[in-house]
Parts: structure tokens; sequence; C-alpha cells
């Protein structure tokens, strides 16, 4: 119990009520499971009286055990949750994307898939007519459009951004408008 041993010689005292010959063994149980890093930063704190504002911790006692484990704990999981940070951040870094699967049994169910799409466009093209015919935008989704392009932009704008503005642009323009003589 090196901890013990270091708050007993920075003149901390053991709590009433413990026998000095038992110290190691109901400690000991009380610390079972209890990280290192977090007894180690706990007992720093105490040394330096960090705690003082906490009513269980009396200044220049050693805490009874239940509450030098609680305060451990306590400060394992910080020291935890910093180092699963610091591991999220360095997975994150060192993240290679994974490999695309370009085997010869893929790329011919590509080919397929892609022949199967030309194939059904073709044929409904053609029962069309040839022409393709866009479906007509509803007034409420023209309104919304409009109010929208009447945003401002932000910052920096892409040059996709810029497109399918245009796109929405010349979508309104075909958009007829209601006549509201015909509508009523």
């Amino acid at each position: 119990m090196r901890s013990l041993e270091v708050m007993q010689a920075a003149g901390m005292s053991i709590p009433s009520g413990i026998d000095p010959n038992k110290l190691d063994a109901v400690y000991g149980y009380a610390l079972e499971g209890v990280p290192n890093c977090g007894l180690a930063i706990a007992t720093q704190k105490l040394i330096k009286g960090d705690y003082a504002g906490n009513p269980d911790i009396l200044l220049g006692m050693i805490p009874k055990p239940p509450i030098l484990a609680a305060l451990a704990k306590a400060e394992s999981r910080l020291a935890r949750e910093d180092l699963a940070r610091k591991r999220e951040i360095a997975a994150t870094l060192t993240h290679q994307p994974p490999e695309i699967d370009r085997s010869p049994e893929v790329m011919a169910r590509v080919r397929a898939r892609l022949n199967q799409f030309k194939q059904e466009h073709a044929a409904s093209k053609a029962a069309a007519g040839g022409i393709v015919v866009q479906k007509s935008m509803s007034p409420e989704r023209a309104e919304e459009l409009a109010r929208i392009l009447a945003l401002p932009d932000a910052r920096s704008v892409s040059a996709e951004q810029m497109a399918y503005r245009r796109k929405i642009e010349m979508d309104l323009d075909a958009v007829e408008p209601i006549d509201e003589e015909r509508a009523a």
C-alpha cells in the first residue's frame, strides 16, 4: 500500500477506529479492483489539499477506506475517459478506408446490373415514344424552393452547390404559373 505510506509520510494520520495492524488488510480490501492510476491521482490530490471542499474528507487525515476507494474510482474514470478519447483520435487519424473489391466476380455483377438498367431505361424511353416526361412540380414545392433561393448564400459556396441552385432556378422557370381564374 504505497499510497498509505506516502500519505503517512506527508503527515496525514490514520482515521480513528481502524487498527494500525490491520491497516493494509482493510484498505487492501476496499481498494481491490481499483485502478492504480486513480489511486495515485487521489493520493496526490489528498496531499495537496485539493479535496478541501468535500465534507467527507478531513484535512490532515487519511480518508476512510470506502471514501478513498470512491475517490480513486472517480479519478480513474476521468483518466480512462481521457485515454479512450485519445485512442479514438489515434484510430481516426490512422484509419485506412477499406479497399474496394474489384474482383472479377464483383465486376461481372456490376456490369450485369448496369446492362439491366440500360435495358430498362431504353424500354421505358421507347414506351414513352422517345420523350422523357418530367413530372410537374407542385405549387407547394415551387413555393418552398423559391423561399430557399431567397435566403442569403453561405460565405463559401461550392461549384456543386451553385450548379444545384441553377438547376432549381431552371425548374422553377419551367413551372407554369397557376392562373387563379382557371383554378377557381
